[in-house]
């Protein structure tokens, strides 16, 4: 090998070489996508509590599935330098601390590696109206609590959970994170779409009337719904939902 590696030329060897690296990317891509695919599929619903009308993942049994999953999975909470300011008024690093306080509160981090892939998440330690607590106030239970809701969220990213995961967490007295809740049915939106109004010419209608009124020609109610429709993207969509359903009524008369 080496004498045939010794006869090749240079541009040879940097195609062989480039050709080995792309090759480690593409198993690299893969092993990633194995990990969301497996995790992402992993049917968390038996091991989610319920608690004030949210779902919850306590870190204990996610970081247990992913263990089981992928035994060589670790995790770790970010170190961050800790400095004091010295006699000739430097600042030295004396230390670190798994948190970090800020004037605006304070900040922890967890990531978690698998199969060579690093996922990481970090959050404030905020109180039960998602806003962050004084920073000279919080304790280390409060902070340790946060740590781990870092971690399930970390591992959210990875797939495991991620269909219920809410986007944004919110504090809780356990160690556990709050989850998304489970999704409105069509009908529940068909019945909401049925009761939405807003003001039309002087008074609070039914949009589903004001359609109505669009499709009978009414030129009024289709000005209306243009310029309703471009000034929030919310209403556009609630426009077409109504549409696309056929939901529609005739309650009102045309110029009315």
């Amino acid at each position: 090998m080496t004498e045939k590696l010794a006869e090749m030329t240079k541009d040879q060897l940097i195609k062989i070489v480039d050709q080995l690296q792309n090759e480690k990317k593409e198993q690299a891509k893969k092993d990633n996508a194995s990990v969301y695919e497996h995790l992402s599929k992993v049917d968390v619903s038996k091991f989610v509590d319920k608690k004030n009308g949210l779902n919850y993942l306590s870190w204990a049994k996610a970081w247990g599935l992913v263990k089981s999953i992928f035994p060589d999975a670790s995790y770790k909470l970010r170190e961050y330098p800790y400095y004091t300011q010295t006699a000739d008024g430097n600042y030295q690093q004396i230390g670190t601390h798994d948190y970090l306080r800020t004037e605006y509160g304070v900040e922890v981090e967890a990531s978690v590696t698998i199969k060579g892939e690093t996922y990481s998440s970090k959050l404030y330690v905020m109180d039960f109206h998602n806003r962050a607590l004084d920073p000279k106030k919080v304790t280390y239970f409060e902070i340790n609590k946060t740590q781990m809701r870092a971690l399930t969220k970390a591992l959210a990213f990875a797939g495991l959970g991620l269909n219920i995961y809410a986007g944004e967490d919110l504090p809780s007295n356990d160690e556990k994170t709050p989850q998304r809740k489970e999704r409105v049915t069509e009908q529940e939106l068909i019945e909401k779409a049925r009761k939405s109004r807003t003001q039309y010419g002087g008074d609070n209608e039914l949009v589903t009337d004001i359609v109505g009124l669009e499709i009978d020609g009414d030129k009024q109610a289709n000005a209306f719904l243009n310029h309703w429709c471009e000034k929030d993207k919310k209403n556009k969509n609630l426009y077409k939902f109504i549409m696309k359903n056929q939901l529609a009524t005739h309650g009102m008369k045309i110029g009315a």
